[in-house]
């Protein structure tokens, strides 16, 4: 069970910023470390587990987030998002803390511009020039509730605070033993 626990740790957070999202749309709308999780993906395991594992997290938890379309292009692009996410997690995991917390921020970027990105070339209510490029990014659709800022800024607390919860168990769990049984000292023996 020991070798799980940090999994197990990642899926309940995960779940409680949905749920957390979902309880308090206006005010959290966006507040879940998804492209965190991904970004985290290859410290969580190695090779191809790396991207399978927070992808299975995403399949798991997708219901409860609420706002989703069930339009294959809105799927899509959000899978393309957080795939580059995870790749740029995969570039920066042999670094140090601030180069990781800061590619926490730059992935919450990422994503936010590749999905506004998207919005912004397939709905009709944006000018298909830079300044509805703009629009899409920071203020967000005509008759939209709240301005596109607010969900750069929850995805980037969210990011942050995954990101340094995740490093901070890292560094701080104990590293858990290995399968095989190491042999007790020859003085254990003679007692």
């Amino acid at each position: 069970m020991n070798r799980y626990l940090p999994l197990c740790l990642i899926v309940g957070l995960l779940i409680a910023f949905r749920v957390l999202g979902s309880v308090f749309p206006e005010t959290l709308p966006n507040f879940q470390p998804l492209a965190a999780v991904f970004f985290c993906g290859a410290l969580l395991a190695t090779g191809w587990r790396g991207f399978a594992i927070p992808l299975a997290i995403w399949a798991v938890t997708f219901p409860l987030g609420i706002g989703h379309s069930s339009s294959p292009a809105v799927f899509l692009t959000t899978l393309m998002a957080l795939t580059l996410v995870f790749f740029l997690g995969k570039n920066l995991s042999t670094k140090g803390v601030p180069v990781l917390l800061l590619g926490s921020i730059a992935g919450a970027v990422t994503f936010h511009l590749i999905t506004n990105g998207a919005a912004w070339l397939g709905d009709p209510r944006y000018a298909k020039t830079l300044t509805g490029f703009w629009q899409s990014l920071w203020t967000g659709a005509p008759g939209d509730v709240l301005p596109s800022w607010v969900f750069l800024r929850n995805l980037t607390a969210a990011n942050l605070i995954f990101t340094s919860v995740f490093l901070t168990a890292r560094i701080r769990l104990p590293k858990f033993a290995s399968a095989t049984p190491v042999p007790a000292p020859a003085y254990a023996k003679s007692r």
